[in-house]
């Protein structure tokens, strides 16, 4: 048998060319939205997971200082100021609010001329919560300083220190409190500016 021949009027017509196009349409718009909508929770994910990591590393860094904390007094850069080894309050502008003499920084075989404590201090500055240490306790105006920002967005901070059933938002060291006499816990609570807070307590190195 002899196969039919094709109508040259075979084929889709216009009505079907553009039902096919509307159904084609319809698909791509559900697969972009699903990639789109995809892409937007991976993101979020990692915005999230980022967050995180930094809120950790942050929480480790200060209640490792702050486990570390030593008794030994430090020298104002200005050299007429009492030496303190502590200092603690509320954030009052842009001046360090929390301020202290750590140990055990590490010096392997004492390769490097310089001991194992150090000099750190904490400041607010413009919603970023910034840690500084400088290469000598006594740091004079040449002393190199490394800063690292831990946090952003910070609204507000609160400090707390506590010595046996006493506490106090206020510490200063050498002055109000002997040199000798270290708080055994301190508080710190952070406020962010959208409106959620992080509290840490840890306790002090070198108390007597």
């Amino acid at each position: 048998m002899m196969p039919r021949p094709i109508s040259p009027q075979s084929g889709f017509t216009l009505a079907e060319t553009l039902v096919a196009l509307f159904i084609l349409a319809i698909v791509s718009s559900a697969g972009a939205a699903l990639l789109i909508s995809s892409t937007s929770a991976s993101q979020f994910v990692r915005e999230r997971e980022m967050e995180a990591r930094t809120l950790d590393i942050a929480q480790s860094l200060i209640r490792q200082d702050i486990a570390a904390l030593s008794p030994r007094a430090v020298q104002p850069i200005d050299g007429f100021s009492p030496a303190g080894n502590l200092f603690g309050e509320a954030p009052r502008g842009e001046e360090p609010f929390l301020r202290f003499v750590r140990s055990g920084w590490i010096n392997p075989a004492s390769i490097e001329p310089r001991s194992t404590l150090q000099s750190v201090e904490y400041v607010l500055r413009g919603g970023s919560l910034i840690r500084r240490a400088s290469l000598r306790p006594d740091a004079t105006r040449g002393t190199p300083v490394s800063s690292r920002v831990l946090l952003e967005g910070v609204q507000r901070i609160e400090l707390g220190f506590v010595r046996g059933d006493q506490r106090s938002d206020f510490w200063l060291g050498d002055a109000i409190v002997g040199r000798t006499i270290l708080p055994d816990l301190i508080e710190i609570e952070i406020t962010f500016e959208n409106g959620t807070s992080l509290s840490l307590a840890a306790l002090t190195g070198g108390r007597t």
